[in-house]
């Protein structure tokens, strides 16, 4: 019996096998690098958005619109909560549109960091002809991966301080301008 999608039992080469890995490894490459892309706009677009909120809302406190030393204890607690949460959301966002170069090794000729350590163009041109490329895709793609997966954590975080803070702060203020 054979599996679904099997050519009836047949073994594949080695070098089939290896072509096949090496152009799954630059097609996940170029996924990853585009998890990436995707990250740095969502958290820049996400940013943009929560500093824009936070002004619009601290210029409505400073131009006297909201008055929350008006407001009862209770709501002005909630309000000053929600800008506190604010904060932290702040941090990640920016932490997730930080640029991650890595740390440069001078065994190897992975990224751009590696080729900046060499000495002179003939080094470089030396490593750079003793790099086995599918070794450079693998290390590149954990790389990326791994930036990608940081940036997104950074992101769901700032998402779930920002919702703390848009909460918090309507509560506050919907409470406060009732009393």
């Amino acid at each position: 019996m054979t599996t679904p999608g099997s050519d009836g039992g047949t073994v594949p080469d080695a070098d089939t096998t290896a072509v096949c890995g090496a152009e799954l490894a630059r097609v996940l490459l170029a996924e990853a690098r585009e998890e990436v892309m995707k990250a740095d706009n969502k958290a820049g677009l996400m940013l943009a958005s929560l500093g824009a909120a936070l002004a619009a809302m601290l210029s409505a406190i400073a131009s006297g619109v909201i008055a929350p030393r008006q407001y009862a204890v209770v709501p002005q607690v909630l309000l000053w909560a929600g800008c506190a949460a604010c904060v932290p959301a702040l941090v990640l966002l920016g932490l997730a549109v930080t640029p991650r170069i890595g740390r440069p090794h001078r065994c190897r000729t992975h990224y751009f960091g590696d080729a900046r350590l060499a000495t002179t163009v003939g080094h470089l041109e030396r490593r750079v002809s003793h790099t086995d490329l599918t070794s450079r895709n693998l290390s590149q793609l954990a790389t990326v991966s791994q930036i990608a997966w940081t940036k997104y954590r950074c992101i769901r975080h700032a998402l779930a301080w920002t919702a703390a803070f848009f909460t918090l702060s309507l509560l506050g203020m919907v409470l406060g301008t009732a009393t």
